[in-house]
């Protein structure tokens, strides 16, 4: 009779189910990256085709880094004066000489957490583009010298502007009276603040797609979808 193989010893088949582990999760791994960065290239496609520029419009301007996107607005204009919804005791300093004020939305933990580059930690960056958390929105008084290299610019019409408005707005949570949340004892320095948001932040869901999204709104030109730094540009000057 032929003999009957033996059970392999425990360790041996213990390192044998790891490793089939390992590989089915690295095979989702990649399947997700590869299905991720498919629908990035697949949201390339521009929207807003028919958009122009109105040479007398308002001018507003955009910004985006390798980790955060803001949308730069004048602070009075017929359409709003934005210190009427951000006022003085929201920030720790001096804001008068701001003409400027820089928006953007973010991952609450990342945003708060990561004042510098030398605050960015690898599992905040991971939780962050992995897991849904919660949002909030960053506001920086500012004028036009303070603009980092790099900054788009467009002008648009009142009624574009008015969209865009609307859009911003719709993204803070407000209490009861109908005035924006602020974060309290929370900031990069003395000109800037912090608010609750709505919305949740994830890979599908990013500041860049926050500031694509917005420029959708006001019938600019750009892709349909921006997970990713700049690709809101695409088509902004075309």
């Amino acid at each position: 009779m032929d003999e009957q193989p033996q059970d392999l010893p425990e360790p041996h088949a213990f390192r044998k189910r790891c490793l089939r582990v390992l590989r089915r999760c690295l095979r989702i791994g990649l399947l997700f990256i590869a299905g991720y960065f498919s629908c990035v290239l697949i949201g390339l496609i521009p929207v807003n085709n028919d958009f122009k520029p109105t040479p007398d419009g308002i001018e507003i301007f955009f910004i985006s880094s390798a980790v955060h996107a803001d949308i730069i607005v004048p602070i009075d204009t017929e359409t709003i004066n934005w210190r009427e919804h951000f006022l003085d005791d929201c920030f720790s300093g001096v804001t008068s000489s701001a003409t400027h004020v820089a928006i953007g939305w973010g991952d609450k933990g990342f945003f708060i957490d990561t004042p510098t580059w030398s605050d960015v930690r690898t599992s905040t960056v991971v939780h962050a583009l992995l897991w849904p958390s919660e949002s909030c929105m960053h506001v920086s008084m500012a004028r036009v010298e303070m603009f980092p290299e790099g900054t788009k610019t467009v002008k648009i019409s009142v009624a574009q502007y008015e969209q865009l408005v609307k859009y911003i707005n719709s993204s803070f949570r407000h209490d009861d009276e109908g005035w924006k949340l602020p974060i309290r004892k929370v900031a990069y320095g003395e000109t800037d603040a912090f608010f609750e948001a709505r919305g949740t932040y994830h890979g599908f869901n990013t500041c860049n797609c926050w500031v694509g999204n917005s420029m959708q709104s006001a019938g600019i030109r750009t892709a349909w979808f921006t997970p990713m730094p700049k690709t809101m540009f695409l088509y902004l000057n075309d």
